[in-house]
């Protein structure tokens, strides 16, 4: 009877989304975006990077990855980590681009390995992505991170607080 009540204890652990690891994975992705706006405004280009676990079951972050203005190579994990985030960012304000979201690939790159995401916007914006499900959420709001001063919010049409897979892929059809 033991072994059904734990079969069925697995089985809803692994059903459920991912999420956050804790409040310090959260505030570590957020700290390390945070250091990385400045420079991806200026140089308009994405930087990218992993949080992992070290075989201690710290939380360690890899040095950051310099991409292009809308692709990022992530770096391998430190030697003996296990990654379980990924990060980056989304470089200048551009009007004719609908950075102020996480694209549909940023989510599919999470999902094709089931981690969380987080994204940092020109405009400031902090969103966390579900790597089990798609769905992205927004942490906070317009400036609160460092933002581009050529930001002009509303641009790309209103921005939601969270997203489906689908939703993203409607939104990034119409821009």
């Amino acid at each position: 009877m033991i072994w059904r009540y734990l079969t069925l204890f697995v089985a809803l652990a692994l059903a459920a989304p991912a999420q956050a690891q804790s409040r310090v994975e959260l505030d570590l992705a957020r700290q390390t975006l945070r250091a990385l706006q400045a420079e991806s405004i200026r140089g308009n280009r994405e930087f990218c990077g992993v949080i992992g676990k070290d075989q201690a079951g710290r939380l360690v972050v890899s040095p950051a990855a310099r991409g292009s203005r809308a692709r990022c190579r992530y770096p391998n994990a430190p030697a003996g980590t296990r990654v379980v985030a990924t990060f980056h960012t989304h470089g200048a304000f551009l009007e004719r681009f609908d950075n102020e979201v996480p694209s549909v690939l940023d989510v599919l790159a999470d999902m094709t390995t089931g981690t969380s995401g987080y994204i940092s916007t020109p405009g400031g914006r902090f969103w966390y992505i579900n790597g089990r499900t798609g769905e992205v959420r927004l942490i906070c709001g317009p400036k609160c991170l460092p933002w581009d001063p050529r930001y002009v919010p509303g641009l790309a049409g209103p921005v939601a607080g969270k997203y489906t897979l689908d939703q993203l892929k409607r939104r990034q059809l119409r821009y």
